[in-house]
């Protein structure tokens, strides 16, 4: 019994005593600051929610909140509406950011754009349509726009000149007066560079096959015996021919000392460029020359393009040319014949 330890049950149930009064302080300190955090965010909330100041959220609160909610709605509706009308006013003209279209339709405004109160005031709108993004001017907001129309304000679609950003095309015109415009030049250029003479022939490039054989000699055995084998291949070649072709005009000259022209349609063709600094160079002797122009090169617009236009118009199902890119790919097939004498 000596070496056992005695227990002071006493000292012991003091300490649990302490300890469980300890855990009660610590719990009730716990509740009142949970309760302290509970209140504040409650005030917080009250405070985001009190909509009429007065400290307490109550029927008024709610029909503010209700308000606002119709309010925001109201305004995402006149965004999309706003989105789906594209409204285009004057001032908008005048913006950093504007960029015209290449196409534009003259067009009064149609039912959606009239009876909306967006559109008070807007001189156009901006629609899309497969791809093709194009202005629809009101016929008396015309000249707010500042564009000249080719050949007059009657028509209903226009594409925008490839040198001039502000003329617009009819389109059931376009390639007609683009060609034109490119002979004029091409005459302009002669009459500069001091020409006595020149020719533009409009020719159209079409690829032709041209059959040819050849007989070739294979041989080939057999266990019991040879054979000599006569085969016949034919080739299809493809070659590109020119037709006879229109002479689109031809004019006689004096003659004089070569000027540097201005170019529009053909400043970035190689062999007009060329053309010009060998002639305008006092040490060459050049007496003429005779070239052939792409006409898709300087036309102004690409295939893609047009096909786009007549896939916009086709969806539409409204008048206009729908053979623009039919167009457009003779245009690919034809070049300006050029010949110049000095």
């Amino acid at each position: 019994m000596g070496g056992k330890k005695i227990i002071d049950l006493k000292k012991v149930g003091e300490g649990i005593a302490e300890k469980a009064r300890a855990g009660i302080e610590v719990a009730k300190d716990g509740a009142e600051k949970a309760k302290n955090a509970v209140s504040a965010t409650a005030d917080s909330l009250i405070h985001s929610i009190d909509q009429t100041g007065d400290g307490k959220f109550d029927f008024d609160d709610v029909a503010e909140i209700t308000q606002q909610i119709k309010e925001s709605q109201r305004q995402a509706k006149l965004r999309r509406d706003l989105d789906a009308l594209n409204p285009i006013f004057l001032k908008d003209l005048l913006a950093d950011d504007y960029l015209p279209t290449q196409m534009i339709r003259i067009a009064e405004k149609d039912k959606k754009h009239a009876a909306s109160s967006l559109c008070d005031g807007a001189i156009g709108h901006e629609s899309l349509v497969k791809d093709l993004r194009f202005f629809t001017v009101y016929p008396e907001s015309i000249s707010d726009w500042g564009l000249r129309f080719y050949p007059d304000e009657n028509q209903e679609f226009y594409y925008v000149d490839p040198i001039d950003p502000r003329h617009y095309i009819a389109i059931d015109t376009f390639f007609d007066y683009i060609r034109r415009a490119r002979i004029s030049e091409l005459q302009m250029i002669a009459q500069d560079l001091g020409a006595t003479f020149f020719k533009v022939t409009l020719r159209e490039q079409q690829k032709t096959l041209h059959k040819s054989s050849q007989s070739l000699k294979a041989a080939a055995s057999k266990a019991d015996n040879k054979n000599n084998l006569k085969a016949s291949v034919q080739n299809d070649i493809s070659a590109s021919e020119l037709t006879s072709g229109e002479v689109m005009a031809l004019l006689y000259f004096e003659g004089h000392e070569p000027t540097a022209p201005k170019l529009s349609y053909f400043a970035n063709e190689p062999q007009i460029t060329s053309l010009i600094e060998m002639r305008t160079n006092r040490d060459n002797t050049l007496r003429g020359q005779q070239m052939l122009l792409k006409c898709s090169q300087s036309s102004g617009i690409k295939k893609k393009t047009a096909a786009t236009i007549d896939a916009a118009f086709s969806s539409m199902k409204c008048a206009g040319n729908t053979t623009f890119s039919s167009e457009a790919q003779e245009e690919v097939r034809q070049v300006f014949e050029y010949e110049i004498q000095f």
